[in-house]
């Protein structure tokens, strides 16, 4: 009877990844079928001052390939070093205890830290750059793990070989090691990306405002956002769910768009290296 009763609760318990699907399943759903109907061309080709959301969709894009630009070789980096050179000690241990406490940070509160850190210590201001140094802030533990991982994967007979044939280190491990476990990097760098296509509480106190005459021109002037516009809009001014809905939808896309670019790069660098498969 015991025994029974632990079944049903296993089995009980692996139905909730079931219902958490299907439940992600039905919220893109609702997004896409009440977003449609108020998505036109012109409305995504129209500047802001005239109702469109032109400004915003570049802007989301500016935000993330500048972030993307910053936290990729730096992560990528930082993961050479930890996997490659780093002796295992007190030092490396706190840096990859700093690195996974870093993930868990809540969004405000690392918005909050570019603010006091990025806008007036280095006297950035609400920029794009303040912006871009904010997201990096985010996607580098994505990045650093992913980049990490990826490479204890790769045998190290590979770099062997390489160091046997007469090497340096450092040409092994990028020409071995790095090479081979391009595609587990290139996805987590674009993971990180996917992470922080959305976040509006990291550009919050940043880089967005409301409204701009135009794009940015520099680095050191503000942009407009879709989902910081989303939280406007919804927050503040209490606009039209449909046109909310417009939004939410063209985020996602873009979001999808990176997500695709990833599995395309994965695919593409397996088949350059048949013996990953």
């Amino acid at each position: 009877m015991r025994r029974l009763y632990k079944e049903n609760v296993i089995f009980a318990a692996l139905g909730i990844p079931t219902v958490i699907c299907l439940a992600a399943f039905f919220m893109i759903l609702l997004i896409l079928l009440s977003g449609i109907g108020t998505l036109r061309l012109d409305l995504l080709t129209t500047s802001a001052l005239r109702g469109g959301l032109f400004e915003m969709i570049v802007g989301t894009v500016y935000l993330l390939l500048g972030a993307m630009g910053i936290a990729a070789p730096i992560g990528i980096l930082a993961a050479i070093y930890l996997a490659e050179y780093a002796p295992r000690g007190n030092l490396t241990r706190m840096i990859d205890q700093s690195i996974n406490n870093l993930a868990g940070v809540p969004s405000i509160v690392i918005g909050l830290f570019g603010y006091t850190v990025f806008c007036r210590q280095l006297g950035l201001g609400i920029s794009l750059a303040a912006g871009w140094l904010t997201l990096t802030l985010m996607m580098l533990p994505i990045i650093i793990r992913g980049t990490e991982e990826s490479m204890r994967m790769v045998p190290e007979t590979f770099k062997e070989a390489a160091l046997a044939l007469g090497a340096t280190k450092w040409s092994a491990i990028c020409s071995m090691k790095v090479s081979t476990a391009a595609p587990g990097i290139i996805t987590s760098v674009l993971l990180g990306i996917v992470r922080v296509a959305g976040e509006t509480a990291a550009i919050l106190f940043t880089a967005c405002v409301i409204i701009t005459r135009g794009l940015p021109k520099s680095p050191l002037e503000p942009v407009m956002a879709l989902a910081y516009n989303l939280f406007v809009k919804i927050a503040a001014l209490g606009e039209p769910p449909e046109k909310v809905f417009g939004i939410a939808l063209i985020l996602f896309f873009i979001v999808i768009l990176f997500a695709a670019a990833a599995i395309v790069l994965r695919v593409y660098y397996r088949r350059r290296q048949p013996w990953l498969r």
